[in-house]
């Protein structure tokens, strides 16, 4: 019995060495999040434009071609919720910050930051940005929280020696670039468009889409208290892309966006959905620009837009 107790103790010390070794070498893969965390926390005393929202923006707006001091802090997959607490997180902490642009999608005022969208999202914002929804203190612990997606991170840069992340000096994501983009990309919009329109439909009394809003307006609300302007940009989608769109959720969206601009004399609407200027070249997909290619074109639209604001 002593000796069955001893090779338990031995064999439980091992696994909990070997988990906290992974777990180690987990957090030493390079990853986006981790990484604009960095950057905005070198950068808060000297921002002056702050690009936030999902990856529409991640690889669609390039700092480099808008402004000086401007810095791409937008993550692929954040949502509303977790768009919010970042912002709130660090904007007591810019005291240069002059302009906040928040990228908004199609599916945007129906998608949420929560375990059953993305439970990878909710986990490494809690661990490489400090920002949690519930707290959960299993998700503080990156192996047990995701299991076979953290092996394959493990595999993909340990082993197979592959990327993890590809954001340049300012934050925008060039895994994005247009050598990237999937040969049937032109192919897939009709699912892409029917994929992101099933959020809307799943929210059927319409309460995640007020949710979202009331986010708008809070948002709008503390740039105000600081003097800051808030630009909701929509960047451009394929012409394919926009012929699909569902009516009714674009209405939506058109409804939102007009609810907060009217409200808040601070915020102002840039939409591009439909813009005739942009071609197959400019895109990684069918609602996201290339990150190389149509996102250089797309900033300079944006500069030439606002350029009295910046």
């Amino acid at each position: 019995m002593k000796n069955f107790l001893k090779y338990v103790g031995v064999f439980s010390a091992s696994l909990i060495l070997l988990i906290i070794g992974v777990e180690y070498m987990l957090r030493q893969v390079p990853n986006a999040l981790a990484f604009k965390k960095e950057l905005i926390e070198k950068h808060t005393q000297d921002t002056k434009n702050l690009i936030i929202g999902s990856s529409v923006v991640n690889c669609g707006i390039n700092p480099a071609y808008l402004a000086d001091s401007t810095y791409n802090l937008a993550i692929s997959g954040e949502w509303f919720r977790f768009n919010q607490i970042l912002l709130e997180k660090y904007i007591q902490q810019m005291p240069q910050l002059k302009n906040v642009f928040w990228g908004i999608c199609f599916h945007s005022l129906w998608s949420d930051d929560n375990e059953n969208t993305d439970i990878s999202s909710i986990v490494n914002h809690q661990i490489y940005m400090g920002i949690s929804r519930n707290h959960n203190k299993l998700h503080n612990i990156e192996l047990l929280s995701l299991g076979s997606l953290c092996m394959r991170k493990w595999s993909k840069y340990y082993i197979q020696r592959r990327p993890t992340m590809r954001c340049d000096s300012l934050g925008v994501d060039h895994s994005y670039d247009s050598k990237f983009k999937d040969n049937n990309w032109l192919e897939d919009i009709p699912d892409l468009v029917a994929d992101q329109h099933k959020p809307m439909l799943a929210d059927t009394n319409g309460d995640l889409y007020h949710e979202n809003i009331s986010r708008m307006h809070q948002i709008a609300q503390v740039c105000k208290s600081k003097g800051i302007t808030l630009y909701l940009v929509m960047p451009p989608v394929h012409p394919t892309y926009f012929q699909l769109m569902n009516q009714e959720q674009l209405t939506l969206i058109h409804n939102a966006i007009t609810e907060v601009t009217n409200k808040w004399g601070n915020v102002h609407s840039l939409e591009y959905f439909g813009d005739t200027r942009f071609n197959d070249e400019d895109f990684y997909d069918g609602n996201h620009l290339s990150s190389d290619i149509g996102a250089i074109k797309f900033t300079k639209i944006l500069k030439d837009d606002i350029l009295t604001d910046l």
